[in-house]
């Protein structure tokens, strides 16, 4: 069955941070779905300053100012798994590929679990290694990013809840976009800010598992019965 929703994207930051702030239709992930996280592309401008022209980073706002600059963005992209709804992962270079800060390697995995549907999804379990065992917690101290057009705050970040933009048909593609407050050291105080972009993978209903292995063990049965009549001539 097909979702269908009205999304409306916003601008935000200085060079472009998507994000969705409205959700019209009942969805829910379920257990199992996948996001896949499209890897952050970077790009130079008239001045040669780096920025993410696209896809997926996390940005930390060092000056404190609410606004996210080109300099302040890291790209990100995907480890082993990316996102799997309603499970943890926790290991090196699982969620996130390892990325560098600063000149030191990090990564980002999760002590609890991703789930949520169109009141958006449960990031409080979200969390940061970096510099070879710091942890950063970012599970509260939402902030609104301000808009470089309008000068004014954008509403709708809430605390441990990220906003989740998606058409609710799998395969379709999602930005989900969250901000934290480090609470302790090493940033403590900073405001940081996540940007994914990526695709909703369905996770096979027990059904097709179960057709896809009686599909397996009719081959195997008629491979056997190939290789029975050859060797009998």
């Amino acid at each position: 069955m097909k979702f269908t929703k009205t999304m409306s994207a916003l601008t935000l930051g200085t060079v472009g941070l998507m994000g969705a702030m409205s959700a019209h239709a009942a969805w829910n992930l379920n257990a199992g779905d996948t996001l896949s996280i499209t890897a952050g592309t970077t790009a130079f401008d008239a001045n040669d300053a780096p920025y993410i022209a696209n896809g997926s980073f996390f940005a930390v706002d060092t000056d404190k100012d609410s606004n996210i600059l080109g300099v302040e963005k890291i790209a990100l992209s995907q480890g082993a798994t990316g996102i799997t709804i309603g499970a943890s992962n926790t290991a090196p270079d699982e969620v996130t590929a390892t990325w560098s800060f600063l000149g030191n390697p990090g990564y980002d995995w999760i002590s609890t679990p991703v789930n949520g549907g169109t009141g958006g999804l449960d990031m409080s379990g979200w969390r940061v290694n970096w510099n070879n065992g710091n942890q950063v917690v970012l599970d509260t101290g939402a902030w609104q990013i301000m808009n470089a057009s309008s000068g004014m705050p954008i509403s709708g970040y809430s605390n441990g809840t990220g906003i989740f933009n998606w058409s609710g048909i799998y395969g379709d593609t999602y930005i989900l976009d969250y901000t934290a407050t480090v609470p302790a050291w090493p940033f403590t105080g900073v405001q940081w800010a996540i940007h994914l972009e990526g695709t909703v993978g369905v996770v096979p209903e027990a059904s097709t598992y179960g057709m896809m292995l009686a599909g397996l063990g009719l081959v195997g049965a008629a491979a056997r019965r190939r290789k029975q009549s050859i060797d009998l001539g």
